[in-house]
């Protein structure tokens, strides 16, 4: 029998050998692209809706919104990752409200970022700038550029102090980046002018990691201080690796699942979902992230891990095989404003929750009861 014209073949492989069946164009052609609608009085929820019934980034936009705020609903333990420059751009106090507001539970970023957030915590600056500035006069007079933003490099001169301070008075023994931070933030809680999301972080017990810490001027501000005869403040980055494998280890063991927000790609995006793929540590598997929201620029063409796609991440086995992903190509600091601003938030009692021992372990609550992670798995 010949198919109708408006019939056609396709392939059906279910392990058994792949055969032909027919199929009609109706099976494709389902959900109409809605005209978009200008609207000048549209609220930004309203028009972000809007595109989700339009074609192209702008539809994965309002995917991404609605998945996000499913991920919150269905409490899952949230870890965000956070690349490129946000904070000098002005984009801290997003950061904030999303720890504030419980929309994430555990945070990476950069060391830099911290650093330029700890600046705007003790009052400083940064700017507007222009592309085309000379660069060699900025220099000259002591003006750093983050591509159209400036920042006073005396600013940088003013913290030290403050960090020195910091740093002289903490315990003599190694600490992971996520001790440091947190304590970082209280210190500076107490002597800041405004609000960071390192203090917002602080105050809600929010676990924030830097894989990369001395990748940056937090990190060199470390190398000085050492260099002028004080004391030596060491890292244990594997220790790092050991808690956010067993925040995700525990949390599968208690029913939840964990999820993936990324902004940008780098070292803070790997850090997060190699959290997944670590419980052969405690020789035992993940189930992988079950969720998974990207907004970023990078090509995948390179074969580098910041342009890599959701699906490339699950041979990894970082991400469960049938993950529930919305991807966006869009940067990352405008996908950070939109973000903060429609995401919504959960109670706390409803999150996991997380202690900072006194001895540098960390202890996450759940369900009323307590569990520190270092006891619990042994490291």
């Amino acid at each position: 029998m010949i198919s109708s014209p408006r019939q056609r073949l396709r392939f059906r492989h279910s392990g058994a050998p792949a055969t032909l069946c027919p199929v009609g164009n109706e099976d494709f052609l389902v959900t109409p692209i809605a005209r978009f609608a200008p609207d000048p009085d549209a609220s930004l929820r309203s028009f972000v809706a809007a595109l989700g019934r339009t074609g192209g980034q702008p539809r994965r936009l309002s995917a991404a919104m609605d998945l996000w705020n499913a991920m919150l609903s269905r409490d899952r333990l949230v870890f965000c990752s956070i690349a490129g420059a946000p904070v000098p751009m002005g984009f801290g106090p997003s950061i904030a409200s999303l720890i504030s507001r419980r929309a994430i539970d555990v945070l990476d970023i950069t060391g830099a970022q911290i650093t330029h957030d700890l600046l705007e915590v003790i009052g400083s600056l940064h700017y507007q700038g222009r592309v085309t500035a000379d660069d060699a006069a900025l220099a000259r007079v002591d003006v750093n550029r983050f591509w159209d933003t400036f920042g006073d490099e005396a600013d940088y001169r003013r913290v030290e102090p403050m960090i020195f301070e910091f740093a002289a008075g903490l315990p003599d023994r190694p600490f992971t980046t996520r001790e440091y931070v947190y304590r970082m933030g209280l210190f500076f809680k107490g002597i800041g002018s405004q609000a960071g999301f390192i203090t917002a972080a602080a105050e809600a017990g929010t676990p924030i990691y830097c894989p990369a810490i001395g990748d940056s001027v937090l990190g060199m501000d470390l190398g000085l201080f050492r260099a002028e005869g004080n004391k030596k403040i060491v890292f244990d980055v594997v220790q790092d690796v050991l808690e956010m494998a067993a925040i995700v280890l525990l949390a599968e063991e208690l029913g939840a699942r964990s999820s993936t927000v990324i902004f940008g790609g780098g070292a803070p995006r790997n850090h997060i979902q190699q959290s997944q793929i670590g419980s052969y540590m405690f020789l035992t598997k993940g189930k992988g992230h079950a969720e998974a929201v990207r907004f970023s620029i990078e090509p995948a063409e390179t074969g580098g891990l910041s342009g890599s796609t959701i699906s490339e991440g699950i041979s990894w086995k970082k991400f469960d095989p049938n993950v529930e992903a919305a991807e966006v190509f869009l940067d990352s600091n405008l996908s950070l404003a939109i973000a903060s601003a429609l995401v919504g938030g959960r109670d706390a009692a409803r999150c996991f929750q997380f202690r900072h021992e006194d001895d540098g372990s960390l202890t996450a609550i759940y369900g009323g009861k307590a569990y520190n992670l270092s006891e619990k798995y042994h490291f």
